[in-house]
């Protein structure tokens, strides 16, 4: 039997889940999602302009490139930044070296992108792929400038630089994106929008810090970094090839027009984790590791962010499912209704991710790299397998598949989980029961209302509205009824937000 590695006294020192340092974390964790609000509708605005510039075929060619470097992106997590959130002690010369190795990694990857160009562009067929990985290999490495700060903000947890840093970003890519599609640069508008956006975080990283001597190169303490970077890289390597899989498949085995319309699809039933996870993981992780780095145990915090987080996203995900036709509508456009049905299976599955941005800052905190790679081993080659298996039946079929997939991929990460915090699986029901309780509410009256009306899911924008209010009056009365802990931190973000938080001490020592 494995041993689990939880048993972790309580010796009187202040903890991060202390209230004084808890009203950091929430704090940080309103920045944090603050930001991810802002980039989302700021993606909002360049998805639903450049879907009704461009055709879906012309953003299929973006979708391709981008399953191809996000592969080649995946090498760059051999050098993970995460090493300088988990190092325990860290140095100006780890910084330095962590750098260093990050610019020899990417290096590498920016030069082989750029030459291998041409043949997967002639892999698939489609010259036009060729410029768009070049600039995108480009756009890759000039990311490096901003990276390591805005890591080593996150470590200190100073989320309102970070903030102004991605924000600043997401404005660049959103006006060059569009401006550019309106010019009539196509499917390339995108990869020049990424070129202006890393440029202009960069440099406002640069500016905001002042910390040049970030850059200098050196190689002190590079083994430990490649060392935690050698798991870490091979785990994203596999991930990124089971997310690019799909997209590969069904723009060799269908069309650019099928990969366009399943990327569409997942982007749209990734909102609610966009929403709810992608604000929390920039906070959870170093709050996880200032947590494990003094000894403390793991198990009570992950439980109440289960809760917090099913409460959050399994009434958005059920409502999506409901209200699919107007949202892909509004969002896309009339030439993209073919995403409906593939939005309304997705979100299904995806009620079984409800664990997946909490797995991995656990992991990590406790120093579980390899277990996070052995985890990567047992599902990305499985889920790769099933989806292929997909591909051939069409484009519905890959969607269906994720309903095998996803539920595999939690039982697994949860069974990693498992190995080190000691939980049980009853005490998991215990922390999201009531979170199903109020998904089921939120749900219950906007499907009522639509099976009412009688127009079937393709209903008008207006009535999609009301049905949301109905929903969003259902989802407080199931937080309330069910005496759901997100109803009192609804109550009291505010004021947490208005009295400040705790700094964060500084990490250099």
């Amino acid at each position: 039997m494995t041993r689990r590695r939880d048993c972790r006294k309580n010796d009187g020192r202040k903890t991060i889940w202390d209230p004084e340092r808890m009203a950091a974390v929430k704090r940080a964790l309103l920045l944090s999602t603050g930001e991810r609000y802002f980039a989302l509708v700021s993606n909002f605005v360049t998805v639903a302009a450049v879907s009704r510039i461009l055709t879906p075929a012309e953003i299929g060619v973006s979708v391709i490139g981008m399953a191809i470097v996000g592969i080649a992106m995946s090498a760059r997590e051999f050098a993970s930044a995460n090493f300088l959130i988990q190092h325990p002690h860290l140095t100006r010369a780890d910084v330095r070296g962590a750098f260093t190795v990050m610019v020899l990694f990417t290096s590498t990857v920016t030069i082989a992108l750029a030459f291998s160009a041409p043949l997967l562009a002639g892999a698939y067929g489609d010259e036009r792929l060729a410029p768009y990985l070049r600039v995108i290999a480009a756009a890759f490495f000039l990311d490096l400038m901003a990276a390591p700060i805005i890591t080593l903000l996150r470590r200190d947890m100073d989320f309102g630089k970070v903030a102004a840093i991605n924000i600043s970003g997401a404005v660049a890519a959103t006006a060059v994106t569009i401006s550019l599609a309106l010019l009539g640069f196509s499917y390339m508008s995108f990869a020049w929008a990424w070129v202006a956006s890393a440029v202009v975080t960069g440099l406002l990283a640069v500016g905001l810090s002042r910390q040049f001597w970030i850059f200098k190169p050196s190689l002190v303490g590079w083994r430990a970094m490649v060392a935690f970077g050698g798991y870490n890289g091979a785990t994203n390597l596999l991930y990124k090839t089971y997310e690019a899989v799909p997209y590969l498949l069904l723009g060799r085995i269908l069309s650019l027009d099928a990969a366009a319309l399943y990327s569409r699809g997942l982007m749209i039933c990734q909102l609610p984790d966009k929403v709810i996870l992608g604000g929390a993981i920039s906070v959870i992780l170093p709050a996880f590791s200032a947590e494990a780095r003094q000894g403390r145990s793991l198990k009570q915090p992950y439980l109440k962010a289960l809760g917090l987080i099913t409460a959050l996203q399994w009434p958005a995900l059920l409502v999506l499912a409901v209200l699919a036709y107007p949202i892909v509508d509004l969002l896309l456009g009339d030439q993209w209704h073919g995403v409906v049905p593939i939005v309304q299976i997705v979100a299904i599955a995806s009620l079984f991710s409800f664990s997946f941005e909490l797995n991995y800052p656990v992991l990590v905190s406790l120093g579980a790299v390899h277990d996070i790679f052995r985890r990567a081993l047992i599902i990305c080659p499985v889920s790769v397998v099933i989806i292929t298996a997909a591909a051939f039946f069409g484009l519905r079929a890959v969607a269906f598949s994720l309903l095998l997939v996803i539920p595999f991929q939690a039982f697994v990460s949860l069974t990693f989980v498992r190995r080190h915090v000691v939980i049980g699986w009853l005490e998991i029901w215990s922390a999201v029961w009531r979170s199903a309780v109020v998904a089921a509410i939120t749900v219950a009256s906007p499907l009522a209302f639509v099976i009412y009306i009688g127009s079937g899911l393709e209903i008008s924008l207006v009535k999609a509205l009301i049905a949301a209010a109905f929903a969003g009056a259902g989802w407080l009365l199931g937080l309330w009824l069910t005496g759901h802990a997100l109803l009192a931190e609804i109550l009291g973000g505010v004021a947490v937000f208005r009295g400040g938080g705790l700094k964060a001490p500084g990490v250099l020592e």
